[in-house]
């Protein structure tokens, strides 16, 4: 369809509207990036129904269109199983759908847009709908590099036999998404890779906007360590439970002063050592002036697929960075020059104490990766690859879910 003002439909399980995590921060900014080019219209879905969405949406400025509630849809027929092992097209991987007056509703708001945006692949799969029609998939967490993640960390042949299993089941799958969609985002340049590098799979990075105040870092004493994240999200839990228990341990054997400061949601509810000095302050709707007292941040990811918006957090505030390999995976950036990286307790400690011991260090660290942030990694950095994406969709270039 043809309009003058391209009108823009955008589905997402995240309320742009809620507190700030990383997949409502890349919503957020992406439905103002979108706006550029068009009209956008909001559906938000959920496993509940909230009649508070619609109210929070609107009062936050954003056009909500309708929600939609996902249904469980049962246990699995012996017809099921065999298709979620062998059809990469079976599209019920999680029990889970649109109910049909949903999905009916769904066909007339593709009809009624000029380009539809999908916020990840589980909520394209529950409508049960194979081909998308001017469609953008925005997958910012691969199920195959999330279960390889997992993998990777396992511990008994148990779990590792499950994870190689939905390895092998999602990049199946994950072949078959430009048949879907007219064009794929993913977070990192692995990503892209991973999906066959074609010119209709887009890089579009987890960014952040950098702060409209100066960043002037002013670490306090007793020196302090944070950690920012959402409890809500299994990775967080998993890596803050290794730090605190086997890396923490070590840098207040060296350091016993030192405070560790735990931003976020649900964090009050995780199993954190008592009497170690750590401070658990919850969600907080400004972090810059809490994180600007703190010497260093840790990222202690082990598990997950995309980019951690923390990284591009922390580079945005001038504040150096310890992580994981996988906590700093998809950013282009070097172990030694824009932040540290490490995976066992000691190093992880020792580069943690290291920062601590060297302010000239981090300083150096900090500066770097604020400019490649700058460069590389806020919002406005990535308008350019919105730009052509939604050319490349409107024009027709695409040839996925436009096909069917």
């Amino acid at each position: 369809m043809a309009s003058t003002t391209p009108k823009i439909l955008y589905l997402t399980g995240c309320n742009p509207a809620g507190p700030d995590n990383g997949g409502i921060l890349r919503v957020r900014n992406l439905l103002g990036l979108l706006s550029r080019h068009g009209r956008v219209q909001l559906v938000l879905a959920s496993d509940f129904q909230d009649e508070s969405l619609a109210v929070g949406t609107a009062l936050a400025g954003f056009d909500l269109l309708g929600t939609v509630c996902f249904q469980p849809t049962g246990p699995w027929s012996l017809a099921d199983r065999w298709r979620n092992e062998f059809d990469p097209r079976f599209l019920n991987t999680n029990q889970c759908a649109a109910r049909p007056a949903d999905c009916e509703r769904l066909q007339q708001w593709i009809a009624e847009h000029d380009l539809v945006w999908v916020h990840n692949l589980q909520l394209a799969n529950r409508y049960g709908r194979w081909h998308w029609p001017h469609s953008v998939l925005d997958i910012d967490d691969i199920p195959s590099t999330q279960y390889q993640t997992e993998l990777d960390h396992a511990t008994g042949w148990l779990a590792r036999l499950r994870a190689r299993r939905q390895v092998g089941l999602w990049r199946r799958r994950e072949k078959r998404l430009l048949e879907r969609f007219d064009a794929v985002c993913v977070c990192s340049e692995p990503d892209r890779r991973r999906l066959g590098g074609s010119d209709r799979v887009f890089c579009l990075p987890n960014a952040f906007t950098p702060p409209e105040s100066p960043v002037r870092p002013r670490p306090v004493v007793p020196l302090r360590i944070g950690f920012v994240g959402d409890f809500r999200h299994a990775p967080n839990q998993q890596g803050m439970r290794w730090f605190s228990e086997k890396v923490w341990p070590l840098i207040l054997a060296r350091r016993p002063a030192t405070r560790l400061r735990v931003v976020g949601l649900d964090g009050d509810q995780q199993p954190f050592p008592a009497d170690r000095n750590i401070d658990v302050l919850g969600w907080l709707a400004e972090v810059h002036g809490e994180m600007a007292t703190w010497s260093l941040t840790v990222v202690p990811i082990f598990t997950g697929g995309g980019t951690r918006v923390k990284i591009a957090e922390a580079f945005g505030r001038r504040c150096p960075v310890v992580a994981t390999p996988v906590g700093a995976f998809g950013y282009e950036v070097v172990s030694g020059q824009d932040l540290l990286v490490a995976d066992t307790p000691e190093q992880f400690a020792a580069h943690c104490l290291q920062i601590l011991d060297q302010p000239a260090l981090g300083e150096r660290l900090a500066e770097n990766a604020w400019r490649k942030f700058n460069e590389k990694w806020t919002w406005e950095a990535q308008a350019g690859t919105i730009a052509r994406l939604v050319e490349k969709v409107l024009s027709g270039a695409g040839t996925g879910g436009r096909a069917a």
